[in-house]
């Protein structure tokens, strides 16, 4: 439901950007024409809605008390660029978008369970792209549209547990491919548009595991379980080519 709300109130903002853009007496053609490839940027946010659950077992049984996990309340700063192409039949606008954008999460935790003895999770994501359809409705200078496709990305998460002189850790590194969904509006002023747009972005689901150490109750190891997943919400910026 959440991602829901934002892409409507990304479209909200959107209106704005249009009302405010008639308030100025901009000129712009009477029946505006979306027809064209285009090239653009985007900046904006993202928040991270990526999971992990890291479980300590020793002899094949789970201890609560060295176990650790990580609930996705990060924020991070995007941007990156925008190809794409649109066709425009009556009022109906049909497109293909791909970007690439650079991600700047970072989130940890770190669980004391006693003096010498710690858990950790971390995870970062340092970029990612989408190629997407997309499909509007024009009003002239007005575009509304929703959007979906494929998404990949770098996400890395990693866990770590202390206990005295024994040391584990385990991560995973990994090109992740998913899928996006979002929506969006822009208005058009010439051959530029200006717009805001939200993406959910589900990059799926990894784990890692540690090394065992033979500790003196038995062999101790730990699992780590990852959902990617995050939303960006982001300006835009695009030139028409025609």
């Amino acid at each position: 439901m959440r991602k829901y709300l934002l892409a409507g109130s990304a479209l909200v903002a959107a209106l704005s950007i249009a009302t405010a853009a008639n308030a100025a007496d901009m000129t712009a053609p009477a029946t505006y024409d979306w027809t064209g490839f285009y090239l653009g940027a985007n900046a904006g946010v993202a928040w991270s809605n990526a999971s992990i659950d890291q479980n300590t077992y020793i002899d094949g049984v789970r201890v609560p008390a060295l176990s650790n996990s990580l609930d996705g309340n990060n924020t991070a700063f995007t941007a990156g660029g925008i190809l794409g192409y649109n066709y425009q039949m009556d009022q109906i606008v049909l497109g293909a978008e791909a970007d690439f954008n650079y991600l700047g999460f970072s989130n940890d935790r770190r669980r004391n369970i006693d003096d010498g003895v710690y858990a950790t999770t971390n995870f970062e994501a340092d970029w990612y792209g989408t190629i997407r359809a997309r499909l509007g409705f024009a009003v002239d200078n007005l575009l509304i549209y929703g959007t979906g496709g494929a998404a990949y990305g770098n996400m890395n998460a990693d866990g770590k547990l202390v206990v005295g002189d024994a040391v584990w850790k385990g991560s995973t590194d990994d090109t992740r491919w998913g899928w996006t969904l979002g929506a969006g509006a822009e208005y058009g002023i010439d051959n530029w548009s200006l717009g805001v747009e939200y993406l959910y972005v589900d990059l799926g689901s990894d784990n890692y595991k540690s090394n065992t150490i033979d500790l003196d109750p038995g062999l101790a190891n730990f699992k780590g379980d990852v959902d990617y997943a995050f939303s960006t919400v982001r300006a835009t910026v695009k030139y028409r080519f025609q």
